[in-house]
């Protein structure tokens, strides 16, 4: 993995013990090469089940937390490259990318305090498949979201944006966004998906 090291962190495993995982900006080929050789076919092998199944339903591929099956991560990390207003970040653990997001620092906010200031969007944020609860009912890691999160802060505070991050949410993602984070819902909008915005008050209370 090529990108650069922004900082190390701790996950925690499926046996309660920590393992250290760094948060690397730029992904590079070597985290989309992770996502096609070994997050697609987990995804892909669960939709053939669904489908034998007579499942395959928008329902239950939430039901499985796997939505963001269709992510075409290596044509987007490919735009974040060439475009000074967006950013990608990998988190890499045990030799394997365990999350990755991109992000964009041209967004304005709409919470109504906050409203025309400006922040991060979230455009994609995906923790590996054997990360996630609905997919494996024994996650390999906890933590990865919450340090993209941060990651996505501290790009906001480092850009003067005060913490304000944005983001829509896939509807399996909207009570984690909500009760965990803390963002402010600001309902579905006119991209069809529940939008979430995170104030300045709230980056604070989520990294305290």
């Amino acid at each position: 993995m090529s990108g650069s090291l922004i900082g190390t962190y701790d996950l925690l495993d499926r046996t309660g013990k920590f393992t250290e995982s760094h948060l690397l900006s730029p992904a590079d080929a070597g985290n989309v090469a992770d996502i096609d050789g070994s997050w697609r076919p987990l995804m892909e092998a669960r939709i053939a089940e669904l489908k034998a199944a007579g499942q395959y339903n928008l329902q239950f591929l939430a039901d499985n937390d796997i939505q963001d099956a269709h992510w075409r991560w290596s044509e987007k990390v490919d735009m974040a490259s060439n475009r000074l207003d967006r950013q990608s970040f990998a988190i890499v653990a045990e030799g394997a990318t365990q999350g990755l997001m991109l992000v964009t620092t041209a967004g304005f906010a709409k919470e109504p305090s906050q409203r025309g200031k400006p922040l991060v969007t979230v455009d994609l944020l995906a923790t590996a498949p054997w990360n996630r609860p609905r997919f494996d009912a024994s996650p390999r890691f906890k933590g990865v979201g919450r340090i993209m999160m941060v990651a996505a802060i501290s790009l906001s505070v480092q850009e003067e944006f005060r913490g304000r991050v944005g983001l829509h949410a896939l509807p399996q993602a909207e009570a984690w966004y909500r009760d965990v984070v803390g963002m402010t819902d600001l309902e579905i909008d006119d991209t069809r998906m529940r939008y979430f915005e995170m104030t300045e008050a709230q980056a604070r209370a989520f990294l305290t």
